[in-house]
Parts: C-alpha cells; sequence; structure tokens
C-alpha cells in the first residue's frame, strides 16, 4: 500500500508540474530567445524508411567520434569534446541548464549510434542532415556537456538513436508516421512548447518543449525520459573490475596499504598481484563482503624490504574500488603520507603536469608492465621556462622501473612529461614527490593522465594561513593554450584569471596571486581555445599549526552524479574530510554512504549550492574510536542528478609521522 501510494503521489507531481509547464509555456514562447543554431531538423535524419529499426546494439557510450567536417576531411574527436560544438549549435546557451543538458545527452546519444556516413568512414556530418556542429563554445553548454559525460538514454540495456528537432505543434509523432519505421521509444507524446505549427520531423524530443520543462522545473533527466518513452537515463560508464598501481613499497621506513571498497551487494573475490622487483611475484586472494571495506597490509602479503607494482583484481565480476596509501619516513628525515586512487585501465601513453628536480625536492617516475611483453619508453619532459628532453627507458615483462628524473634532467628544473611506449605495450604510471618545502616536510604522489583535455575541475583548494595551493597546467601540444581559471571562493563568488600557456611547455599559478589570503575555493580550468592541457593541484600545508606534509591530485574533466572512494577513517590521529564542488548553476542533494571496516553503513545528508562547493566531516556522523568500525570507503551520490566534483582530503599522525593525502574519487 505504501508503494503504491508513494507511486500515485509522485504521478500526481509529474502531472501538476506538465500542467504548469503548459501554462508557462504560453510566456516563453514570445519571451524566451531563439536558438542560435535555428530549429529546423531534416527528416533525413531518422533510419531510413521501412527500415524496422528496434535496437542499435550500443551498450556504452565510446570514447570518440569521427565526423565529416565542411571540406570533405574526417576529424577523430573525442566524444565531449565534439558534443560542445554541437549543443550551443542546436540551441541556445542562454536556455535552462537542465534543457542543456537534455539537449547534450541527446546528442550524445545520436552521434554514439549514428553511422551516417559509411563511405567516407564518418559517423556523422556537421549539418542538419545528422546534428549541427560548429567550432564556437559557449561555457554554460560545455558545463552541460561535462557534468552528464557518458550519460545516455537507454531502452533495453542499449543507448537510443535520440531523434530531436526544433518545435512541434502540442505533440510529438510516433516514428512510423513519419518514417515507416518503429522505434519502441519514439512515441507521440503531449508537449507543452506551446506552438501551432511543427518544425522539423516531429519525432523524440522537441528541443522548445525541452526548454519550456526545463523553465518549469523538471530535470534534464526526466525531460529525457517524457520524450523518449519506455528510456532510462544514467551513466554508461564501466564499473571497474581491476585496478592497477606502478608503486609500492615495504622497504624499512615505509608501511604500504590497499584499501578495496565494496557498494555492491554481492561479496567480491579479489585477487591482488604482486609485481615484486628482483622477481618473487605473488597473488594473495581476499574476499571483500558487500557494503564493507577490508584494509590489505602488502608486508604481510609479501614481507619486508621489497619495492613492487600491483594489480588488484575481481575475479568473481563484483566491481570495487581501490586505493593505495603509503606512509613513511624517507630518508629518516621526510615524514608523511601519500594516497592515489589505481587506475582501471593499462595504456601506452600518461602524462603528469607537475615535477620538480629543485634543491629538496626528489621526484621519480614508477612505471609499471603486467604484459608479458617489453616495452620501450620514451619520456619526454617539458621545462618550465622553455625546451624539452627526451630520455629512454626499458621496462621488461612484469616487472616496474623506477625512474630519478634527475638523472634524465639535471637538477634545478620544474617540469611536466610525457610517458609514451611506441610500441603501445600497456602500462601504468605514478609520479611520487618527496619534499622539504621551507621547514614543511613529506611527500605526495599521483597517478597519471590518460590524455590532454581542454577542461579540469578541482573541489579542494586553500589559501588559509598554513596553506600554499598551486596549479600545474602542461601543455603536450604544438599550440599554446588559452586559459580561464575559475576560480568558486567561499563566501565570495567567482573569481577568474586568464593565463596563456605555450607549446610543449608547463606553467605554475599560485592561487593566492589570483585570489588572495584567507580563501578556501574550489577551481575549474578551462582552455578557451579548445587546446588540451594536464592539469594537476599540489598544496603544502601546515594544518592545524602541528602537522606538516603536502598533497596532490590530477583534476577531473567530469563533474559526475556519483563518486567512490576505498579510503577513509576517523580513528584517533586521522582527520578526514570529503569536499564536493558544484560547478553548475542547480542546487545538488547529497546522499553520502559509508561502508564501514565492520560491514555496518552509514548515510549521511548534504546539499551543495549552485556554484559553490561544501566540507563534509565523516567524524561529525561516524565518530572517533580505533577500531575497523571507523575505517569506511565512501560513496557521494547526487540524488537530483547535478554533476559535482568530489575530493577527500586526510590529515594525519601516522605512529609520529605527520602529513596528509588527497585522492579524487572514481
Amino acid at each position: 500500500m505504501f508503494g503504491k501510494n508513494a507511486m500515485s503521489s509522485r504521478r500526481r507531481s509529474r502531472t501538476a508540474a506538465f500542467l504548469a509547464a503548459c501554462a508557462l509555456s504560453v510566456l516563453l514562447v514570445a519571451s524566451l530567445p531563439a536558438a542560435s543554431g535555428g530549429h529546423a531538423r531534416a527528416a533525413e535524419q531518422g533510419p531510413p524508411p521501412g527500415s524496422g529499426i528496434t535496437g542499435t546494439g550500443v551498450t556504452a557510450v565510446p570514447e570518440t567520434v569521427t565526423v565529416l567536417m565542411p571540406d570533405g576531411s574526417v576529424r577523430t574527436m573525442y566524444m565531449d569534446d565534439y558534443l560542445k560544438g554541437v549543443v550551443p549549435a542546436e540551441v541556445s546557451a542562454s536556455w535552462p541548464y537542465d534543457s542543456l543538458c537534455a539537449q547534450a545527452v541527446a546528442a550524445r546519444c545520436y552521434a554514439a549510434t549514428a553511422d551516417r556516413h559509411p563511405a567516407q568512414g564518418a559517423d556523422v556530418c556537421t549539418t542538419t542532415h545528422c546534428q549541427v556542429w560548429k567550432e564556437a563554445r559557449d561555457p554554460r553548454t560545455d558545463l552541460a556537456v561535462d557534468s552528464t559525460h557518458k550519460v545516455a538514454a537507454l531502452y533495453g540495456g542499449q543507448v537510443i538513436s535520440a531523434f530531436f528537432f526544433g518545435h512541434c505543434d502540442g505533440h510529438t509523432r510516433n516514428s512510423e508516421d513519419v518514417w515507416g519505421s518503429y522505434l519502441p521509444y519514439c512515441r507521440s507524446v503531449s508537449c507543452p512548447c506551446g506552438n501551432t505549427t511543427l518544425w522539423g520531423h516531429g519525432v523524440g524530443m522537441c528541443q522548445e518543449g525541452a526548454r519550456t520543462l526545463a523553465q518549469a522545473g523538471w530535470d534534464y533527466r526526466d525531460i529525457l525520459k517524457h520524450y523518449y518513452t519506455g528510456t532510462e537515463v544514467r551513466s554508461t560508464e564501466p564499473a571497474a573490475l581491476n585496478w592497477y598501481f606502478a608503486e609500492g613499497t615495504t622497504h624499512a621506513g615505509f608501511v604500504t596499504y590497499f584499501c578495496i571498497g565494496n557498494p555492491s551487494e554481492s561479496p567480491a573475490q579479489v585477487n591482488v598481484r604482486y609485481i615484486v622487483d628482483g622477481g618473487g611475484n605473488r597473488d594473495v586472494s581476499y574476499a571483500v563482503q558487500p557494503h564493507s571495506r577490508l584494509t590489505v597490509d602488502a608486508a604481510s602479503d609479501i614481507g619486508a624490504g621489497k619495492d613492487f607494482s600491483c594489480e588488484v583484481l575481481s575475479t568473481n565480476g563484483v566491481p570495487v574500488v581501490t586505493e593505495r596509501p603509503v606512509y613513511f619516513n624517507y630518508k629518516g628525515s621526510l615524514t608523511g603520507g601519500h594516497d592515489t586512487l589505481g587506475s582501471a585501465y593499462l595504456r601506452p601513453t600518461w602524462y603528469f603536469a607537475e615535477g620538480t628536480t629543485r634543491q629538496g625536492f626528489d621526484t621519480y617516475l614508477c612505471i609499471g608492465n603486467p604484459s608479458d611483453t617489453e616495452a620501450q619508453v620514451i619520456v619526454t619532459y617539458f621545462i618550465e621556462g622553455g625546451g624539452t628532453a627526451d630520455a629512454e627507458h626499458r621496462v621488461g615483462p612484469r616487472t616496474r622501473r623506477t625512474v630519478n628524473v634527475a638523472a634524465d634532467i639535471g637538477a634545478g628544473k620544474d617540469f611536466s612529461c610525457r610517458v609514451h611506449c611506441p610500441g603501445g605495450v600497456g602500462l601504468v604510471v605514478e609520479r611520487p614527490m618527496y619534499f622539504k618545502y621551507g621547514t614543511w616536510t613529506g611527500g605526495h604522489d599521483t597517478l597519471g593522465s590518460l590524455s590532454a583535455r581542454p577542461a579540469w575541475y578541482f573541489a579542494e583548494g586553500s589559501t588559509r594561513p598554513g596553506f600554499h595551493t598551486y596549479l600545474c597546467i602542461s601543455n603536450p601540444t604544438e599550440q599554446a593554450a588559452e586559459l580561464r581559471v575559475s576560480y568558486l571562493v567561499a563566501g565570495t563568488g567567482d573569481v577568474e584569471a586568464s593565463y596563456t600557456v605555450e607549446p610543449l611547455s608547463r606553467k605554475t599559478i599560485l592561487a593566492s596571486d589570483d585570489i588572495g589570503g584567507g580563501r578556501d575555493f574550489s577551481v575549474r580550468v578551462n582552455s578557451t581555445n579548445g587546446v588540451g592541457v594536464i592539469a594537476e593541484r599540489p598544496m603544502y600545508f601546515l594544518y592545524g599549526g602541528a602537522l606538516d606534509g603536502g598533497s596532490d591530485t590530477m583534476g577531473t574533466s567530469f563533474p559526475r552524479p556519483s563518486w567512490y572512494f576505498a579510503e577513509g577513517t576517523s580513528r584517533p590521529g586521522f582527520t578526514t574530510y570529503l569536499c564536493v564542488s558544484n560547478p553548475t548553476e542547480k542546487g545538488a542533494q547529497l546522499k553520502i554512504t559509508y561502508l564501514r571496516g565492520d560491514g555496518a553503513v552509514t548515510e549521511q545528508g548534504a546539499f551543495v549550492e549552485p556554484l559553490s562547493r561544501t566540507t563534509v566531516s565523516p567524524a561529525d556522523v561516524l565518530g572517533r574510536a580505533p577500531d575497523s568500525a571507523h575505517d569506511f570507503a565512501v560513496k557521494v551520490e547526487s540524488t537530483n542528478g547535478v554533476g559535482v566534483v568530489a575530493e577527500r582530503p586526510m590529515y594525519f599522525d601516522f605512529r609520529g609521522w605527520t602529513g596528509g593525502h588527497v585522492s579524487m574519487g572514481y
């Protein structure tokens, strides 16, 4: 009875909202601006008459799309980079945010399933024959694309061919009535666009109707489900079964753990495979119970005095998330810790924005090769201030190689780098650094980026006393990158700064130079001319006047509605936070789920205002105690579908070793 009443209530709410949208449409048609790209959608966008297409066979959004350009050439683009030229060409960037998100998802689905120009080897073109694409971009539509990364509308588990058009006359059309082809998700539905004539083919989503519904408060997911009957709207990003790490050691002065979180309903059978320098590789099996976290001490598995890389593999198909915290007393004088999420992928090319061989800094590259093929690797260093340098290294099969960067390029240099295997062998690469920064000692580590992208987001940043925050930007391309750095500053609002990063170079930005001292912030780095860059955010600190150290993370290119972390604790001596940034124009309602080491599950709610950041303290709901019940993995979920960015900074006194580390979620 409860479920039936709840469903009836939701239906009544949706019906009331739809009627309100219909009434509002009379005003909106007259008052809102027309789309910059026009709305006339040619009927040729649809399937050939009589084709009877009912399924696309596509279950996940691909990384790239091939585009037939106006000059007849074919360009391969990252899917989201392509969509950033489609959305502002199809609708006005001034439209409500949820209508822009709905357009982004519809255009993504169309491109993911299109095969419109096979003779030219292209999926889509740039005209109304497919969907309009132009070079021009807009920050609002860019954000709509980024925050719906990999999100698609699916029918029967397959990405749909999401047709759309300018406006209708109060109802959309059945696909077979227009093209003779039955598509179960392209059914005629009522539409509040407020027009009396049809503009376009009439099948699928009415763009002006989507605008009207968004103006009335509809979520982009509900807009899509209204126009595409019987669909579900969700991320198609695959869950991770394998996690790869390049760095790990059980030498004296180092303590290495693996934290494995299982957010699913079933136990995960996990194999931890250690690839040990000098031989002695070993596999160790574990069971991770549902909704829980497991902590593995590497020294207990392989003994002391070993350097290693590692694979964590779920052998029964249950997805897990894995991090690797390391605590250290480096060379007997630099104490601290660092942490990174593993990589779900092996790739032949990796990028880093941060690195230095200045006095007081020791920087390494750890290159793991879990394959059976030797990897010949070229490291290209981009030196800040000008110049590049190449170094070649061999990484044998099922081994790890540690590169001392100072031996490659000499002392006294700030750099970014690219690690590339021309032979295509899949690798995993990390860059640990140990330092004395003024009087603060510690270390930090990050996994590399798989690609250069035009947008990067960070949730955490501070210029308070005791915190020095930098942005390191690498440009590995042959074209200068024009940057807009947008700070979301607590209590102040947006602050923007512009920079140019020359080709094949790196730039270092001190955040306090841009926004002043005493501020907490999140930040977006955007390449306004579309040149791909890499962005990291190192921080150095004296936390609470006692815990000195540093942390670093690679940014993310995509706000998401859900984030996972495997590491977190509220034991005495540890202070853990969740920093959540909302770079969108819509508030984000959060549900935070803690998967505790004893199998208990605790939930916490939070709200993040538009264009702002919030900081959550897990200890406020979990309390503190020195036991496994206060170790946790965590899921941060935006229940209303708003894309957010989440990081997890921690500060600690681990057996007298003080410091801090941070991780971007998965």
